[in-house]
């Protein structure tokens, strides 16, 4: 493969639109399921489903395997359920915001955790695709008081940046079926915890057994595996550039699947959001291109 960097950044790029997919399909089933319920069963179903692909591998019984994947799925949990349970408290465009904060926190991290220094290019995408979700959400911004759901949304996206950082350290080093199975079966065991207290409403249809399946199988396995796997090779604050654009695959099948309108400042921060993932995708391209030639001329010494 010449420039693993931009085959591994479509691929997030699909991660991202299965992500912006769900977002209107889990809205609608949240209203049969809590949002502990839902999580402990999707991501149950995930395990379970991704089972027989890592039953035999040694690596599902290795101390240190065991206890990176537990910890990557950790960070996920908290992610997946301060921002969830923030919802409930706060409203879905403040949150979109607030969420989005790890894009701008990821160079940092990357510089003080993992000791990489983002390039400029890279630290410019970041901060051209926070702005542009500050824009989407623009219109809908009434309340800029400071409420107890940003709070736990704060906690979300601090979580989800450590995670992302978290797994670029350590996915090389293991077996990306074992350490994506390790994450899921996480989720599912930590949200379980919280169902005595947070379990209803329960109810089971047609609508929510699709939405669990869906995302089980192309937002659950599909979509952890796959950046398990691409932070091999690509860096985390470009993958976050990549991941916030989320909210614009959201607005585009929001408006597909429940009708809901467009308006302007979605088109001009989603408009600015893609030209972020443009910019950061374009330099990897252009980063792998002159290292081909310089690889062949080594060889050919």
């Amino acid at each position: 493969m010449k420039n693993p960097k931009i085959f591994y950044m479509g691929l997030l790029l699909l991660v991202t639109f299965f992500w912006g997919v769900t977002f209107p399909l889990i809205k609608i089933t949240l209203g049969f399921i809590s949002p502990v319920s839902f999580l402990v069963i999707r991501f149950l179903a995930s395990s379970l489903l991704l089972l027989p692909f890592v039953i035999r591998n040694r690596s599902l019984r290795r101390a240190r395997d065991i206890r990176l994947g537990i910890s990557a799925g950790f960070l996920l949990f908290l992610g997946y359920f301060f921002q969830t349970v923030g919802l409930n408290y706060t409203t879905a465009s403040q949150s979109g915001i607030i969420t989005g904060l790890y894009v701008v926190l990821l160079p940092f991290i990357s510089l003080v955790y993992l000791k990489l220094r983002p390039d400029r290019v890279s630290v410019l995408a970041s901060f051209l695709a926070f702005a542009g979700l500050i824009v989407m959400s623009a219109g809908d911004l009434g309340n800029s008081g400071i409420q107890f759901g940003d709070v736990l949304t704060i906690i979300s996206a601090v979580a989800y940046a450590f995670q992302i950082a978290y797994v670029s350290k350590y996915s090389s080093t293991l077996d990306t079926y074992v350490f994506t199975f390790y994450q899921l079966l996480s989720v599912a065991v930590f949200s379980s915890i919280f169902l005595p207290f947070m379990g209803s409403p329960f109810a089971i249809n047609y609508f929510v057994v699709f939405t669990v399946l869906f995302t089980a199988i192309f937002a659950g396995i599909f979509a952890i595996f796959v950046s398990n796997k691409s932070l091999i090779y690509v860096e985390p604050t470009a993958a976050g550039v990549i991941f916030v654009g989320e909210p614009v695959f959201a607005a585009i099948t929001s408006v597909i699947i429940t009708g809901q309108k467009m308006g302007i400042y979605t088109v001009i921060g989603g408009t600015v959001m893609i030209f972020a993932m443009f910019l950061t995708t374009f330099r990897n391209y252009l980063i792998g291109k002159r290292a081909i030639p310089t690889a062949t001329a080594k060889i050919e010494n």
